[in-house]
This record gives structure tokens, C-alpha cells and sequence, in this order.
């Protein structure tokens, strides 16, 4: 069973990128999820849409964030999933504020001849990665500087000369596979190279521990906190538009990331922000009335009295 970790900060678009990877290859996998929350709504969406598949499986870890400690669930998960379920492949998506870095080396303690390490991939949202990269440097740092492969979303109107653009603005370097066009426009053979990359897990004297031995620390500047609400009251879209365009002026704190699902009668629907930008779209089941709220000096009494009193 071969490891491939997905990481990038909150909202870059991971899942998604999942998704149009299982589309695209139809491999045996297993998807482990560990988000930052205690609501995992991407797990849920994952699973809704892709266990269609019974060569796929996903899994749900929302108790710690295994980017910091390597905990007897996370430990258990990974060992009943490769002796149990045997994928090709188990993706892990780390939380977005997962130290990269943190996660690989812990690696070194549950590895046997059965489990290898893939190349790491990071996705870099092409419309936020500004304010990430200048708010929470050290996160995107350790993304990038451990992973083998980069993949730039949000970027289907971009050109290559924006690729390249991007890539010289965060110093990407060259031995990092970074294609010069959205995923959706890779070619087929191009989504099992990143499969299939040779990494240090493989090479010998211990290697892939000397390099990950040294772990960075996330400053206090950066850490972020969040709110959960499993019980919104919204009973109009231009409600819900309201109270997000108030979350985004940063009145209530600095908001990066929020998700969450409600229903209007017999209609189902989910929203989503990142950063300055919201979307709001119908989905077909009814996941109830939550939401997470990710950021900075939230102002959690107000924000909660925003979705249940508005």
C-alpha cells in the first residue's frame, strides 16, 4: 500500500483535486480525512460521492490532528486499513493548517514492508495563495518544501505564462512537478506519474528520517482557532449572503475559512468561503443545519448569534 498525502492550506481545494484523481485513475483507494473542526463535511461529501465504488472506502479521523502527534487511533486506522481493506493506494488529506513536515517524519514509526511512503502533493489555491503566503507563511514553507509535486486550483483561466508567474512568486523549485495547466486539462499518463514518483521512502540508511528531523514551529501569530455550530437557522439565500459578506468585512474577527450545510424547505444546500470569496450552491442530500468557522480573534458569541439569530 503506497501513502500519498494531500495537503494545502484551508480551502485551497484538496478534496476536489481528490476527486478528479480517483476520477481519472480508477485505482483501489482508500481516502483517510482528517480536517480541522469537529464537523468533517469533507468526509461526508467524499463519501457520498465516491463510495458508489466498492474499491473505494473513505475514512473519517476527527479526534487530534495527525500532523502533530502520531496517536494510537490515527496508528490503528492506517494498520487496520493496509491489512484489512490492502488498497493500491491510501490518500491521506491532512487538516489545512497540517505541518507538513510534522506528518512524514511520524511516518518513520508505523512503516513496514507493506506501507510506503508516495511523493507528497500540496495544492496552492491560485486565488488566495497571496494572503495565505503573507498571513500564514510557515504553513505554506513546510507545504511546499516537502512535498514532490504542486498543483495550482482554481487556475482554469490561467495561462502558462501565469503558471510561471506563480511559481517564481513562491520559489518553487524545479525538481517540484508543477504543471503548467489545470488538472482538469492533465493528461492521463501525467495523473499516474505523480503516483508513481520514487521518493525518499524508499532509500536506504534512514534517509527520509535525517532529512524530516528537524520540525518547525507554528508561530502564535499564525495559529488559528474555529467554531462549530451544529444547529444554524437561515431561512433565506440573501440571509445567508448577508451574513457572510459581514464575516468577510472582518468585523467579527479574520475569518479564512468557512463551511457548512442547511436546507430551506425541501431544498438542500452548502456554502463555503475562503478568504474574500463565497459560494453558495444547491446539493442533493440533506446533511442538517451546520457550519465551521475557521480563523483568527473570532468573535464567537456574535458570530453565533449571526447564524442562529440573524
Amino acid at each position: 500500500m503506497k501513502i500519498i498525502l494531500v495537503s494545502g492550506f484551508l480551502g485551497a481545494g484538496k478534496t476536489s483535486f481528490i476527486k478528479e484523481l480517483v476520477k481519472q485513475t480508477k485505482q483501489k483507494f482508500v481516502i483517510l480525512e482528517n480536517e480541522f473542526g469537529e464537523l468533517n463535511l469533507d468526509a461526508k461529501e467524499l463519501r457520498n460521492e465516491l463510495e458508489v465504488d466498492e474499491n473505494m472506502k473513505v475514512w473519517e479521523l476527527t479526534e487530534g490532528c495527525i500532523c502533530c502527534s502520531l496517536n494510537l487511533d490515527f496508528t490503528h486506522s492506517v494498520l487496520t486499513i493496509a491489512n484489512t481493506l490492502n488498497p493500491d493506494y491510501l490518500i491521506i488529506e491532512p487538516s489545512g493548517v497540517a505541518m507538513l513536515s510534522n506528518l512524514i517524519r511520524n511516518f518513520k514509526k508505523i512503516s513496514y514492508e507493506r506501507i510506503e511512503l508516495g511523493a507528497p502533493i500540496v495544492i496552492i489555491d491560485a486565488q488566495n495563495y497571496k494572503n495565505t503566503f503573507k498571513k500564514y507563511k510557515t504553513y505554506l514553507d513546510d507545504q511546499l518544501k516537502y512535498s514532490s509535486v504542486c498543483v495550482l486550483s482554481k487556475s482554469e483561466n490561467l495561462s502558462e505564462e501565469d503558471f510561471l508567474t506563480i511559481k517564481n512568486e513562491l520559489k518553487i523549485k524545479d525538481n517540484i512537478k508543477y504543471n503548467l495547466k489545470h488538472y482538469s486539462k492533465w493528461e492521463k499518463d501525467f495523473w499516474f506519474e505523480i503516483l508513481n514518483i520514487e521518493t525518499l521512502a524508499k532509500e536506504k540508511d534512514n534517509k527520509l528520517e535525517l532529512v524530516f528531523k528537524t520540525t518547525q514551529h507554528v508561530s502564535g501569530a499564525e495559529k488559528l482557532e474555529q467554531l462549530t455550530l451544529d444547529k444554524i437557522n437561515i431561512n433565506s439565500l440573501n440571509t445567508l449572503s448577508s451574513i457572510l459578506l459581514l464575516l468577510i468585512s472582518g468585523r467579527f474577527g479574520e475569518i479564512e475559512r468557512i463551511k457548512g450545510y442547511f436546507s430551506i424547505g425541501k431544498n438542500n444546500f452548502k456554502f463555503d468561503v475562503v478568504g474574500k470569496n463565497y459560494v453558495i450552491t444547491g446539493c442533493e442530500e440533506n446533511s442538517g443545519s451546520k457550519v465551521v468557522v475557521i480563523g483568527k480573534n473570532l468573535e464567537k458569541k456574535q458570530i453565533e448569534n449571526l447564524f442562529k439569530n440573524f
